[in-house]
């Protein structure tokens, strides 16, 4: 085995109770690691493959065992397990969950960076002033015009509506003179008739008086 050969350094994380009751309580981490590896090796192989500060191994040789399936009989093979203690800022991720979660933490934190507002130094300070003055100068002609069209256009709303008054008054007092016409032929007719009235009566009264003077 290469000293440089880290992939083959380190077998696999061993997962059981006692392990993950380490990994929480002591961030200690167990692998299985080759026969001939050393602890120097253990440590390169680890802060190269997960960029992580390890701060102890130590290192735990298991001999092969007596095992039998059956009826056949042999030994399981020898394991060495090295016991990496990381530091408290550094993690390993062994499972898919925590990724997630550290990709949540990590999009919260940079949500709430980003929602911080900036200090600004004394130039900027400056610089903003002198900007907002440039901007209040440049509104003010604008803001005069604005209330000159707005009085314009209340004083012609208000020359509308009186315009309007006086049509609808002016159609008032016209509209009781449409009657007046019906009027004034009901008295000619009236007229007429008193005229024929009195010419009727003086016709019989010439009558009578011719016939008084036969």
């Amino acid at each position: 085995m290469k000293f440089n050969d880290f992939n083959n350094v380190i077998k696999y994380p061993i997962l059981t109770e006692k392990s993950e009751i380490l990994r929480s309580n002591a961030n200690l981490y167990t692998f299985a690691v080759d026969v001939k590896a050393t602890k120097v090796q253990v440590r390169q192989a680890i802060e190269f493959i997960f960029d992580v500060k390890v701060l102890s191994v130590n290192i735990v040789n298991y001999d092969k065992k007596p095992a039998s399936l059956g009826r056949s009989k042999g030994f399981k093979p020898a394991v060495k397990k090295a016991y990496v203690k990381l530091d408290p800022k550094s993690k390993i991720i062994l499972f898919a969950e925590e990724e997630k979660a550290l990709k949540e933490q990590n999009n919260k934190a940079k949500a709430n960076v980003d929602a911080k507002p900036k200090e600004m130094s004394e130039a900027e300070k400056r610089a903003a002033e002198k900007i907002a003055k440039a901007k209040a100068a440049k509104s003010e002609p604008a803001k005069e015009k604005s209330e000159k069209v707005l009085t314009q256009s209340k004083t012609t709303s208000t020359s509308v509506k009186k315009d309007n008054i006086s049509k609808t008054s002016v159609k008032k007092s016209v509209e009781p003179n449409k009657n007046t016409p019906k009027k004034t032929t009901e008295v000619k007719k009236e007229s007429s008739v008193a005229t024929k009235k009195s010419t009727n009566s003086t016709t019989t009264k010439k009558v009578a008086t011719k016939k008084a003077d036969k």
